[in-house]
């Protein structure tokens, strides 16, 4: 122990400058691990716009229309779904202004944006999975309903391993039009016009109709042409039959023709379908989803 006291007190110096760059190197290799080292990369997210094989959501509406009922079809390979629904209501009460109307949360006009959030507990893996989403919120019991709800989307961010693919679908709920016994879609290009007894719709309620991200298994040796549609009405309630217009972004091709799958039967009907350039018309016996299907190539 002395002799080593005397040797650090003869090299001092030295030892100052072994330390010291000791302490050097430490540093440089730390900071060079730093610069090398790349940041984990963000979750790649894909649209996901269309997949005939791939999830989807039905949408249907609560008696009273102040819910929707989501029913996710074909999740049992993804780890986690989070959904977002967005869509506007109408004031409560409006205060006037001038010339200007203004709701008690100080939107001026006749429409207030809303949202709601949640998550899917997916944990058990199901390939199927069903939640009710207000249109409003409740406390202790009491629920406060937003008012006016009819258009609106709901966008799906669901995961698999390292991927995560978000599905946005369009909806329209709507009230029964007895006048016209019409029912469309959010962008017009469906239509489903009661043929007779336009009385049954206020006895039916609300309806939805959303169009899909994928659909139930195809006809064999079919493929989708356009949208597929969904028109659902409040479960335990029948909707009669009718007119359906289906309107293409071009003209049809003369062997295309419009499909229905009912659920309760689990298949695929097809319709006698006219064609007029970009639309085509049939006869349904009822809610269901819609598609024009045309020969795989």
């Amino acid at each position: 122990m002395d002799k080593l006291k005397i040797w650090f007190a003869a090299h001092k110096v030295t030892a100052i400058l072994v330390m010291a760059l000791v302490l050097i190197g430490i540093g440089g290799f730390a900071a060079f691990q730093k610069f090398t080292s790349k940041p984990a990369s963000p979750i790649e997210e894909i649209d996901l716009s269309f997949d005939a094989e791939g999830p989807y959501a039905l949408l249907f509406p609560r008696r009273d229309g102040n819910a929707l009922v989501l029913n996710l079809k074909r999740t049992a390979s993804y780890d986690s779904i989070t959904y977002e629904l967005a869509y506007t209501s109408k004031p409560d009460e409006t205060i006037v202004k001038g010339n200007k109307s203004t709701n008690q949360e100080g939107t001026v006009g006749g429409s207030i944006d809303r949202g709601v959030a949640g998550t899917i507990d997916t944990k058990d893996k199901k390939g199927e999975y069903e939640q009710e989403i207000l249109f409003g919120t409740c406390s202790k019991n009491v629920c406060k309903y937003d008012k006016g709800v009819e258009n609106g989307t709901l966008t799906l961010h669901i995961k698999k391993a390292d991927k995560t693919y978000r599905m946005v679908t369009q909806w329209h709920l709507q009230k029964p039009d007895v006048a016209l016994g019409k029912l469309s879609s959010g962008d017009e290009h469906f239509v489903y016009k009661l043929d007779e007894d336009r009385q049954t719709l206020s006895l039916v309620g609300f309806t939805i109709i959303n169009d899909l991200t994928g659909v139930p298994k195809l006809p064999l040796g079919k493929d989708i042409l356009g949208k597929v549609y969904s028109l659902n009405v409040p479960i335990a309630k029948d909707l009669s039959t009718g007119q359906v217009t289906y309107e293409l972004s071009e003209n049809a091709p003369q062997d295309a023709k419009i499909y229905v799958f009912y659920g309760s039967k689990n298949e695929w009907q097809e319709l006698d379908t006219k064609i007029d350039g970009s639309k085509l018309t049939g006869a349904a016996n009822g809610a269901g989803i819609f598609a024009v299907l045309i020969p795989k190539k």
